[in-house]
């Protein structure tokens, strides 16, 4: 295995176990989340700056805020990721943000706390209004084709298409003969399958739709499974070599599972799966890093959504 993928395993796993010890109370699933990261960044967690990022939210908000709870715990991380020098005033600017959108009719809570903190990361000097407007255009056009299965899960890939310059009209034309293409294949969530159609829209070419389906495919006959909330984040990695990359893949899962208990016995293999995919896009895709982590980010909150859900239930029946 080459070196440099080994040396980045090696730094998501350190940064997994100073998670583990030191933000224990975040839960498994976001203590991965915090390893993968800065494992990107090739830095250690900085744990103390992170709860002077939460300490400070938790002060400018009530305990009802969309900015608490797991949110908190996911977007410190991503905060903690920029400048210094930045930190307060992309703060102030994703609570501007968020007002702006909730608005314009947007529902509030975690999901659209993330696409607030997006806005402000990438378009802090753009007109907001004029930004937004364009977030909701989108969203009505894709909530008019798939009423059923679009909601607020959805707010953070318009809001990428936005920034990225897609226009509205390209989604309207391209997303059904997309959703058509990929529904045919085995995947069972129709919104895994919309998330997964709209990420590749993002990408850019219809020929990251075939190498995206090859991928899956070989991740399927390898019985690789992936848990569905993370489908848009497959959706922008590009897969030059999907045989290749899923041979490196199964790599780094026997790599993980072999320095750190934890990857093979005390974690959903589907997010594993995940965790392995993730460090191997980190390490192949040097010009197309952008949008990973809050797309991770969404697929972090929508796993642990689905999971409390899952628990809840359990509870009822």
């Amino acid at each position: 295995m080459d070196k440099f993928l080994v040396d980045r395993i090696q730094v998501t796993i350190e940064n997994y176990r100073i998670a583990k010890e030191e933000l224990r109370n975040d839960g498994d699933v976001i203590n991965h989340f915090a390893s993968l990261v800065f494992s990107h960044y090739e830095k250690e967690i900085p744990v103390e700056r992170i709860k002077e990022i939460r300490k400070n939210i938790k002060a400018a908000t009530t305990i009802m805020s969309p900015f608490r709870g797991d949110t908190l715990n996911i977007l410190s991380l991503l905060i903690a990721t920029v400048d210094n020098e930045k930190e307060e005033e992309l703060i102030e600017d994703m609570y501007e943000t968020m007002e702006i959108l909730e608005e314009e009719g947007f529902l509030s809570g975690s999901y659209l706390a993330l696409a607030a903190f997006t806005i402000s990361k990438y378009c802090r000097y753009k007109e907001k209004r004029e930004i937004i407007e364009k977030v909701k255009e989108l969203y009505i056009i894709i909530k008019e084709k798939y009423n059923d299965i679009t909601n607020e899960d959805d707010y953070l890939l318009c809001t990428l298409l936005v920034i990225n310059n897609v226009q509205a009209d390209t989604v309207d034309d391209f997303i059904e003969n997309i959703f058509e293409h990929i529904a045919s294949s085995n995947i069972r969530s129709k919104n895994g399958v919309q998330g997964l159609a709209n990420a590749i829209i993002l990408n850019g070419s219809s020929g990251e739709m075939y190498r995206t389906m090859e991928f899956m495919l070989y991740l399927e006959k390898r019985n690789i499974k992936i848990a569905n909330q993370f489908l848009p984040l497959i959706g922008v990695i590009a897969n030059y070599n999907p045989r290749r990359n899923v041979d490196i893949v199964e790599g780094v899962i026997e790599y993980l599972c072999d320095e750190e208990g934890e990857y093979e016995y005390y974690i959903d293999k589907g997010f594993r799966n995940i965790i392995a995919i993730v460090i191997v896009a980190f390490c192949t895709m040097a010009n197309k890093k952008r949008y990973i982590d809050e797309l991770l980010a969404q697929g972090i909150l929508s796993f642990i959504n689905s999971k409390n859900k899952g628990i809840f239930e359990e509870v009822l029946y």
